[in-house]
């Protein structure tokens, strides 16, 4: 049998051979699935699998009759890493400046598919080829990771306030500067060929998006050093604002009472409370307010798709509305 590519599958694995079940593997995986959609690290979903397996190695019992349901299991762990201060989260949606290029050049290769696929669909075979024609799709991609990184980064550093307004300035600055360059290739005609051509633009990007997605993977993180106190605040900051979803108030607070307690007990925050991302464990996230703003953020992108369809009414455009507002309807209903 493959060696299982991660230490996580490996334990999947695991379950399947402990009784002989392969029932028992999908199992393990459901309750992996989540928890990691809950961003718990991977290492300490494994701690919790570790602990379900050897229970069951003893006794031969089936999971499901030892635990429960995959979710009751799932919520179980994370209820009791919460209450023992031991919850430690990832950085599953963080996307750094570094890896823009790549992620936004992949989302190209999938804005052009779909462009070709609805002109095709609505019996657009050729086209009169523009600037625009490429830089619509490929621009959409990359202003896409663009935004990613811009609130991921400011709300991390500046909070949310500030994190909205950086993200919507940069949206509506390169949408205009888009519409702009579509407007004046528009009198610049290239010439005309099919529309099944938008496959070289998928190609092309795709290979880029991977070529450039390998070398940022080659470099190594930077390290999460701890200069001095303020560097501590700010990192303790970051986590709790991204990881966490904590609002910029309550951050505040936390941080302040942190200093005030180290500060009595004539210690340093870093000697008093450990690490930033040990601290941050003991806090319980506030995954309601992040489902709250990543369907704002989806709702805001399918009601500026609606905007411009009462100006020029496209399928496109209306399927993109559409999928935006669905997908903010599910990520405001999602556990």
């Amino acid at each position: 049998m493959a060696e299982a590519s991660t230490p996580l599958a490996a334990i999947h694995d695991e379950f399947g051979r402990a009784r002989g079940e392969q029932r028992d593997s999908a199992w393990a995986y459901g309750v992996s699935w989540r928890l990691m959609r809950r961003d718990v690290e991977p290492d300490q979903v494994r701690e919790g699998l570790k602990e379900a397996l050897a229970l069951v190695q003893e006794t031969q019992e089936s999971p499901e009759v030892l635990f429960g349901t995959p979710d009751e299991h799932a919520d179980a762990l994370y209820d009791a890493w919460i209450e023992a201060g031991r919850l430690h989260l990832w950085d599953a949606s963080r996307l750094r400046w570094a890896e823009v290029p790549a992620w936004g050049l992949g989302l190209a290769s999938f804005w052009s598919a779909a462009f070709m696929v609805f002109l095709l669909v609505d019996g657009r075979t050729s086209l009169t080829w523009t600037i625009g024609t490429v830089l619509i799709p490929v621009g959409i991609g990359m202003l896409k990771a663009g935004i990613w990184a811009t609130w991921d980064t400011l709300l991390r550093s500046r909070g949310t306030r500030a994190a909205v307004l950086g993200s919507l300035a940069l949206a509506v600055g390169c949408s205009f500067a888009l519409a702009v360059v579509n407007e004046w290739s528009r009198a610049h005609p290239i010439g005309t060929a099919s529309t099944w051509s938008y496959v070289w633009v998928v190609g092309t990007c795709a290979l880029l998006a991977a070529a450039l997605g390998r070398r940022v993977d080659e470099r190594p993180a930077p390290g999460p050093a701890i200069a001095d106190v303020d560097e501590w605040s700010r990192q303790l900051a970051a986590i709790l604002r991204g990881r966490y979803s904590l609002s910029d108030v309550r951050v505040a607070r936390i941080i302040g009472d942190a200093h005030a307690h180290a500060a009595d007990a004539g210690r340093t925050v870093q000697e008093e409370f450990g690490t930033p991302q040990e601290y941050a464990a003991g806090f319980v996230p506030d995954r309601a307010r992040r489902r709250r703003l990543e369907a704002s953020g989806w709702a805001l992108m399918g009601v500026l798709q609606g905007v411009w369809l009462l100006d020029d009414f496209g399928w496109f455009r209306a399927a993109v509305a559409v999928a935006c507002l669905g997908v903010a309807w599910q990520n405001y209903r999602r556990d």
